[in-house]
């Protein structure tokens, strides 16, 4: 059985950098676009989520996260 995982996220901008923040998890990701940020966030996410002391079975599908942006500056 599959199941996902719902975290939100907030976008902000500067100096040219892109930064996604999820605090219900106090992960942030950063990249030259919108969506490097998410992609960047979505692997910290990842990271922070993964049990390291117990491996996964070998057929073990990970669990997709959806990341839901609450918040962000408009697109210019």
């Amino acid at each position: 059985m599959i199941r996902r995982m719902k975290v939100s996220a907030v976008l902000t901008e500067a100096s040219g950098t892109w930064i996604a923040e999820c605090e219900e998890v106090d992960r942030t990701g950063e990249g030259r676009t919108p969506d490097e940020a998410i992609a960047s966030l979505r692997e910290a996410l990842v990271e922070y989520f993964a049990v390291e002391a117990v491996a996964p079975p070998p057929d073990a599908v990970a669990e997709p996260i959806e990341i839901v942006v609450l918040d962000a500056p408009p697109a210019t």
